[in-house]
């Protein structure tokens, strides 16, 4: 049998290391049921916008400009025409709470992000993390550490 989830969460990994993002870099992948990819996303801008080292060296310029993976990935499914209902998602951190709530009223049923993440990263989204973990148990949405 094969091991899916490390392969979804390696293919999130490098969806990761496609954003522009000089200090964070986060990937998503979005799975439906029969292991065939949705959508995938990785933190940028929208697209057609600048990203030029000016603005995504400035965080107060950067983060209202950023869509994270998460809902990147949502936003790529439906450009496309793909449905999420009933899908996991694949991502390389926990997601914040301002992904989480799309994620529930996407249909995604299902988290999945690795172990040992980044003891920096986690220490700056702490808060919002409980948040999306809570969310999740509210909503019946499975988060495994894998």
């Amino acid at each position: 049998m094969a091991d899916w989830r490390g392969r979804w969460l390696q293919e999130a990994q490098l969806h990761a290391s496609f954003s522009k993002d000089p200090s964070t870099k986060v990937g998503a992948v979005i799975v439906g049921g029969d292991q065939i990819p949705v959508s995938t996303g990785w933190n940028g801008f929208p697209r057609g916008y600048p990203d030029t080292p000016e603005l995504l060296n400035d965080r107060t310029k950067k983060l209202p400009l950023t869509i994270h993976a998460e809902l990147n990935a949502i936003l790529n499914a439906a450009r496309k025409g793909r449905s999420t209902e009933g899908c996991s998602l694949y991502c390389t951190h926990v997601p914040c709470s301002l992904c989480a709530p799309p994620i529930v009223q996407a249909g995604i049923v299902e988290v999945i992000v690795p172990v040992g993440e980044n003891p920096d990263y986690d220490s700056r989204w702490f808060e919002s993390y409980q948040f999306s973990i809570q969310l999740f148990k509210d909503t019946h949405v499975t988060l495994l550490r894998v």
